[in-house]
């Protein structure tokens, strides 16, 4: 049995997918609405299935961009009919069709619930009172004693709103709400009888469905990266272990990240890369020994061709890699690059053995979902910066804040060094014994004292020039928001801001200190790699995977200011209000689709827990899911198909990006991508980069007095929906801000 899902380029519709998938039993095909250039094309394929579901989307079924085929799906007749479902646009597609109207709703609904009433009959028989989640800023009304009628609706300040409608003669029907949402009641048993009512009508027709015909292009899931690249190349996917990892490790209780940090010369390094859990929930450290001459860094600019492989170290030249012999993808790359790095004999207990490290910037994701990135000005001065910026690092030192474990790991084989593990291994220990043996005297503080004094003293000197976005404009763009969440464009946007500071020449690893001391967070880090500085204090979670495919994804969204009355339980209070719970909840349901899309087993650990942070608390959820390993599917795979995080988008994502291209000002660069790592051992996590702040190492400007100064940026920003108030946005947007802000304040 075959269902067609025609997706309108919504963030939800692998959602609708699986619920058609486990309410069924039937195999579902995906296409978008425009992958059939009319209905001509589309209509000699329509006998291969035994139903169609039109899925939501943004936009008006009175716009033929935002509807491709699907209004003429509505128009079949004669043999060419067959049972079709719609959802949300699907219903007001099936009004419009049929002489109904769509008019704007005069309170919008994005992420909200309601009760509806139904006829208990049909689409609705034995389903009972439901609530239900919206996400629509249009509705249908459909024509009196037309051919399509009533048969589900909600009473709310917008008056009585149709939910659920029938055609009359043909086996057609929809509703307007999200049966697929986390938080919808009832989906399973209105899609379980969408189904049996149109086997119903196939077997009452004598409709037999046919074979899929041979020119049928569709496939019932994803290739993964491997596969796609292995098929390209005309091969076969090999699945041998290619590196073997060799490794020394220690009981180094006492022993910080920051003290190896030291020791290794951080503050003087011009490359140098810590992955830091500098606060719960987060349990490990990660510190990247960049080998000058040794360590290869992989470089990638969007709408090239080309990426570029170098050598860490000030001098080393670089290789240009052809992207055509990898489908013109970077992702296929970087998946042939590590499936020929594979590693076994590694601490079960470390998660990093080697592997690559570094960021994918927001702008890798825009130019991934196929939207227009912002013209750069490369004409106007400004030069040409990596958007994937990584290493592959073979040396390593992990930490375990849990059981005191320090795990020191190379990739090299033992000729090429024997010396750097036993010599590590060495200094280390010494270090370790010094935190654990009794003394009369004080044992050794993070960094040598009297440099931790000039460390100070040089920061209390900064006087930072800080140059803010303009609140009156902010707070103009938080409308202009609001005006495309009220036309259908999308259901929520995250609207952001960068703030430049102009700073005088100054310790870098000291910012980092200083930041992590006042904001320390479970995903904070020091990147320094490729002329680029970041300086993290992240408490997002993006995607994680484990060796055997396990992926979990950590949403946020909802934030509230610590202050010295603030409770979690008067947090939990301000933040289980409907705006919040809204924002959170289409951002799970987005990354439920983005996980739907690769993995199974997909669930909600974790929905909308108020969690504490240094700074704020937040509302947090947890989704989790599994990639299988067959055909070569990774978290990796998850990852490439998941940028830009959806928590620093909106949803639908794609459309809610390129408007955002609109309406920022500035590329956000490094800001709300994704930073982390994928280990030979095939385990990954990367978290989303906020409450950070970067620079590029060689971008200065000139005072007046002629004098030089850095340019760090801080972004920062938050969720529009049709509940915000822009006051309030501008508000929540200085809270986050500040968080980054206080690393270049000098108040220890």
């Amino acid at each position: 049995m075959r269902i067609l899902l025609i997706d309108a380029y919504d963030s939800f519709a692998q959602n609708l997918a699986q619920l058609l998938t486990s309410a069924t039993g039937a195999t579902i095909y995906t296409i978008r609405i425009d992958d059939f250039a009319n209905i001509s094309l589309l209509k000699p394929h329509l006998p291969s299935f035994d139903a169609v579901v039109i899925g939501p989307g943004p936009g008006s079924p009175e716009i033929e961009a935002d509807i491709g085929v699907v209004n003429d799906v509505w128009k079949l007749s004669g043999e060419d009919i067959l049972p079709v479902f719609g959802v949300c646009l699907g219903l007001q597609s099936l009004v419009f069709s049929h002489g109904g109207q769509v008019n704007k709703l005069g309170t919008v609904k994005h992420g909200l619930l309601s009760e509806i009433a139904h006829t208990g009959e049909g689409l609705f028989e034995g389903v009972g009172k439901i609530n239900v989640v919206r996400y629509h800023s249009l509705h249908g009304i459909t024509e009196v004693g037309g051919d399509v009628e009533e048969i589900a609706w909600a009473d709310d300040e917008n008056g009585r709103v149709v939910m659920g409608v029938r055609h009359i003669f043909k086996p057609f029907w929809s509703v307007q709400y999200h049966p697929e949402s986390v938080c919808s009641e009832g989906g399973r048993n209105v899609v379980a009888n969408f189904w049996k009512m149109a086997i119903d009508w196939n077997n009452s027709q004598g409709r037999v469905v046919k074979d899929l015909r041979a020119d049928w292009k569709g496939q019932p899931r994803e290739k993964s990266l491997m596969e796609l690249q292995t098929s390209f190349e005309g091969r076969e996917l090999d699945s041998a272990q290619k590196m073997e990892v060799r490794t020394e490790d220690i009981f180094g209780k006492g022993v910080s990240a920051s003290r190896i940090c030291e020791i290794l010369g951080v503050g003087a390094a011009h490359e140098f890369v810590l992955l830091e859990s500098a606060a719960a929930p987060g349990r490990f450290s990660i510190i990247g020994i960049l080998t000058p001459g040794l360590t290869r860094r992989i470089n990638y600019s969007c709408g090239d061709t080309f990426l570029k492989l170098s050598y860490s170290g000030p001098s080393s030249s670089e290789t240009k890699v052809d992207l055509r012999d990898y489908g013109g993808s970077v992702w296929r790359f970087l998946a042939k690059y590590m499936d020929q790095r594979k590693a076994t004999g590694g601490k079960d207990d470390s998660p990093f053995w080697g592997g690559l490290v570094g960021y994918f910037n927001y702008e890798t994701g825009v130019d991934s979902l196929g939207v227009p990135i912002k013209p750069r000005k490369e004409a106007e001065g400004m030069k040409r910066r990596p958007d994937v910026n990584l290493a592959f690092v073979e040396r390593s030192i992990v930490l375990d804040g849990h059981t005191g474990k320090i795990y020191i790991q190379t990739l090299l084989p033992p000729a090429a060094d024997r010396n750097w593990l036993e010599s590590t291994k060495r200094q280390l220990q010494q270090e370790a014994d010094i935190a654990i043996t009794p003394s009369p005297t004080p044992p050794p503080e993070p960094y040598p004292k009297r440099r931790r004094s000039a460390v100070k003293m040089s920061l209390l000197k900064l006087s930072p020039t800080i140059y803010k976005p303009d609140a009156e404009k902010y707070m103009q763009k938080v409308k202009t928001c609001q005006s495309y969440l009220s036309t259908g464009d999308s259901y929520e946007l995250c609207l952001t801001a960068t703030t430049k500071i102009h700073l005088e020449p100054t310790n870098a690893w000291a910012l980092y200190q200083h930041l992590r001391t006042r904001n320390p967070a479970p995903y904070a880090s020091y990147f320094r790699l490729s002329n680029t500085t970041l300086l993290s204090s992240s408490p997002e979670r993006f995607l994680s995977w484990s060796r055997s495919g396990a992926c979990q994804l950590c949403p946020i969204k909802g934030t509230v200011k610590k202050t010295p009355t603030t409770t979690c339980a008067s947090a939990s209070r301000l933040l289980n209000i409907p705006k919040e719970r809204a924002e959170n909840l289409m951002i799970v349901d987005l990354i439920r689709h983005d996980l739907h899309r690769l993995a199974t087993d997909v669930s909600v650990e974790k929905l909308m827990v108020t969690e504490e942070y240094a700074s704020v608390y937040q509302l947090v959820s947890v989704i989790t899911g599994t990639v299988e390993p067959q055909d070569g599917m990774t978290g990796f795979d998850v990852l490439a198909r998941s940028l830009p995080p959806g928590s620093m988008t909106g949803a639908p994502k794609k459309r809610s990006v390129a408007i955002l291209q609109e309406i920022e000002e500035t590329e956000r660069g490094v800001y709300s991508g994704v930073l982390g790592y994928w280990s030979v051992c095939g385990a990954g996590d990367w978290n989303v980069i906020i409450r950070s702040a970067f620079r590029y190492d060689d971008e200065v400007v000139t005072t007046e007095d002629g004098s030089e100064k850095e340019v760090w940026r801080v972004g920062a920003g938050g969720a529009i929906t049709a509940l915000s108030g822009p006051k309030e946005e501008w508000e929540e947007m200085e809270v986050k801000l500040d968080s980054a802000l206080g690393a270049f304040m000098g108040d220890f």
